[in-house]
């Protein structure tokens, strides 16, 4: 009976109209913030488990002809050592390519004293010692230096871990001002249709019926804003997407998710709509509770 009778709440509401759109937007963020707090950190692990199994040594000798036995020599104890998979001197233009961001283009043959690299790939991450082949190099070659590249490495994970913690306190900034949006919105709707509640009321409505006339209403604005947001989402990652696969590789393409991976942005409008719907049940039972 009353499913068919209790229509007090209008169609269209000049206050709710907005309310879609506010929260497709701040779904659009939560998703951006989301996206990228999880896609930053499965770079991360990705470029990072490619560095740790990759060692360089720099071979620092002026003089040509010493500089080359020692290189000789560190290749030998490289290629001899157990975990060590490969070792080779990288190639002059190679090392200049290195310094072209800070030193501007040179030419091959530019005279400065460039240093020895040797590129050093390790069967896995923890194939060696790196304190003891440190020592072992020392005593090979006095000009050689093992960069392991864990100082400045554990600095941009330090980093990363601070933007994914700021990236999940904005996921939960702006669902909790979703709440807070849908909480006011159910008050304002109660407020104004307070009459047509008491006269439900006296005519033996029970609140889980005129609650219900507010979950279906927030449940589709729920459902509109989210999907709304997603879409913007979707569509502003694969644009990202993109731009970096053009770009080619390197930690900005590695800190981006593949479009494939996207597809569980689908479940965020059905989060959005029940986040939604349970908000406005509870504020509108706890008011009708006032009310009595």
């Amino acid at each position: 009976m009353w499913g068919r009778t209790l229509q007090f709440l209008p169609k269209q509401n000049q206050r709710e109209g907005l309310l879609p759109w506010v929260i497709g937007v701040m779904l659009f963020l939560c998703a951006l913030s989301l996206t990228s707090a999880l896609a930053l950190g499965r770079g991360l692990e990705r470029w990072s488990a490619g560095l740790t199994s990759n060692l360089s040594v720099q071979i620092v000798v002026d003089e040509p002809h010493e500089r080359q036995q020692q290189t000789d020599a560190v290749l030998t104890m490289l290629r001899a050592t157990p975990g060590v998979k490969e070792a080779s001197v990288m190639a002059t233009e190679d090392v200049i390519g290195l310094l072209r961001p800070w030193l501007g283009d040179m030419p091959t043959d530019t005279g400065l004293p460039l240093p020895t690299l040797i590129e050093v790939k390790l069967t896995k991450a923890d194939a060696v010692n790196i304190k003891g082949l440190g020592e072992r190099l020392r005593a090979t070659a006095p000009g050689a230096r093992l960069d392991d590249h864990q100082a400045w490495m554990t600095q941009i994970l330090d980093l990363a871990g601070v933007v994914q913690l700021l990236l999940a306190g904005i996921v939960v900034m702006v669902v909790l001002c979703t709440v807070a949006i849908v909480i006011f919105g159910c008050r304002a709707g109660l407020a104004s249709h307070r009459e047509s509640i008491e006269i439900m009321h006296l005519m033996g409505a029970e609140d889980k019926t005129i609650s219900k006339a507010f979950d279906e209403r927030y449940l589709g604005h729920g459902l509109k804003g989210g999907l709304f947001g997603v879409l913007m989402a979707g569509l502003t990652l694969y644009v990202l997407i993109r731009l970096a696969a053009e770009m080619g590789q390197g930690l900005i393409q590695a800190g981006l998710p593949a479009a494939s991976s996207l597809m569980w942005l689908a479940l965020l409008p059905l989060m959005s709509g029940l986040i939604t719907m349970v908000t406005a049940r509870i504020t509108v039972r706890r008011a009708l509770l006032e009310l009595m």
